[in-house]
């Protein structure tokens, strides 16, 4: 999926920012793509990943972390999953938060990286819809319980970014095995089977 941005949302040498690098997918496919990467992320690795720098995203307090530096011409915004995933991440990340201070979090960020980009800088965000469907038939879900793509394309245009393209990603096929779809069937309950990759650009005006 990374590379499949790369190629088609930037050239060769043009710098491309990851602001939650995790296991440095991004730096590593620049790298392959000769594009220049600037990559942080909350672990400091310099044993293993000397190439991703150190930056914890207080949401309290957001801040660039690259002032000063060129601006970026593509940004790959991969953050944790809403709520879902939380037992998966860190402790400290955004993964557990409420989701009115998520979807803060999400605006707050467009909104910072808004203001550090240039004119021609388009962004990747990359994240799926979150509802609560583990034990709950489609036909009983409410929309009070969800995160859907119209959430984030409405952020985004509040943060100054408008979207050009809305792919969808399959995830891993392993991801629903046989048995367990046929138990969400049997109980009506619906999955979710791709996340989206929402490109954007700047807003000529606000």
């Amino acid at each position: 999926m990374i590379a499949h941005i790369l190629y088609y949302f930037s050239d060769q040498n043009e710098l491309v920012f990851d602001p939650m690098a995790g296991g440095g997918v991004v730096a590593d496919t620049c790298l392959a793509f000769n594009r220049k990467c600037w990559s942080f992320d909350m672990d400091d690795r310099p044993e293993t990943r000397p190439e991703i720098e150190p930056c914890f995203w207080d949401i309290t307090n957001l801040k660039w972390p690259i002032i000063g530096k060129t601006k970026p011409d593509l940004i790959i915004f991969d953050p944790p999953y809403f709520k879902k995933q939380s037992n998966n991440y860190d402790p400290d990340g955004i993964s557990g938060l409420t989701k009115e201070k998520y979807l803060e979090f999400l605006e707050n960020f467009f909104s910072l990286a808004h203001v550090n980009a240039k004119k021609s800088t388009q962004m990747a965000f990359i994240n799926a819809d979150w509802r609560d469907f583990q034990n709950t038939p489609a036909k009983n879900e409410t929309r009070v319980n969800s995160i859907l793509i119209n959430d984030y394309l409405r952020i985004l245009n509040q943060s100054g970014w408008e979207e050009t393209h809305i792919i969808q990603a399959p995830l891993s096929s392993e991801r629903f095995q046989a048995n367990v779809v046929s138990a969400m069937q049997k109980k009506g309950i619906l999955g979710v089977t791709s996340r989206y990759v929402i490109m954007s650009k700047k807003k000529t005006s606000l």
